[in-house]
């Protein structure tokens, strides 16, 4: 049996690395457009997640596929595929926790003039 180079867990273990950096560009991002904002919650909110939450979901499930292809392959080492999946769980979260996010500040500033700060 040969040894088989990690590559798919490498790849995985890049891809999940550059969801992480595009999230902290982004997040930087939003706070600079909208750090003269009266109240900055909601604005930067929105905006972070309006624009992080593609790139991430795309970064991190494909990361996360690569991973499980590079365990199914048995790689050696296979740190670089576990660990991706087991980083990749928290991307699937920011997705759903900006997806809620979207919708409450959506939600509430579709009320009445001045309703969202």
């Amino acid at each position: 049996m040969t040894r088989r180079r990690p590559l798919f867990g490498w790849i995985a273990f890049t891809l999940v690395l550059g969801a992480y950096l595009a999230l902290g560009g982004v997040a930087a991002y939003a706070y600079l457009q909208t750090q003269d904002a009266f109240i900055q919650g909601p604005p930067w909110w929105m905006l972070t997640s309006s624009i992080a939450i593609l790139p991430v979901a795309v970064l991190c499930g494909l990361g996360m596929l690569g991973g499980i292809v590079g365990a199914a392959r048995r790689e050696k080492p296979g740190w670089p595929a576990i660990t991706a999946m087991i980083f990749a769980l928290p991307g699937f979260g920011y997705v759903a926790f900006a997806a809620y996010v979207s919708f409450v500040v959506t939600v509430s500033c579709a009320g009445p003039a001045g309703a969202c700060g």
